[in-house]
């Protein structure tokens, strides 16, 4: 998204191309690093089960998490966006800047995803 807004060639987020082929049968499932290209991604055509994302760290420092609650659709956790997609952030192992952590904790997630019953 950024990389489109400054003009940073060959990089930036490509909906289009990374979905164009995919098989509706099957569930999608779409990485996306930032919560508000989740966003962007599941408001699309695209029927899109589960977006996997990150980037918020959880808000990493007391009261600075506030703002990155209030600036992002998705700050942490497991969200549902509609009746058949999922969007789940997690808020990493690691920081920004800062090399701490307060107010949250590092997470590593484990998924493990199911066929759906008929």
């Amino acid at each position: 998204m950024e990389a489109d807004r400054v003009g940073y060639t060959g990089h930036g987020m490509r909906l289009d191309k990374a979905l164009s082929n995919t098989d509706t049968d099957h569930a999608i499932i779409l990485l996306a690093h930032r919560p508000k290209a989740a966003k962007i991604a599941l408001d699309s055509k695209y029927d899109i089960s589960l977006v996997l994302s990150g980037h918020t760290h959880g808000g990493q420092i007391f009261p600075l998490n506030i703002g990155a609650y209030l600036l992002n659709p998705y700050f942490m956790g497991l969200y549902q966006h509609s009746a058949h997609s999922y969007v789940y952030v997690s808020s990493g192992t690691y920081f920004w800047g800062f090399p701490m952590r307060l107010g949250t904790t590092p997470e590593v997630t484990y998924i493990t995803l199911r066929a759906q019953s008929d």
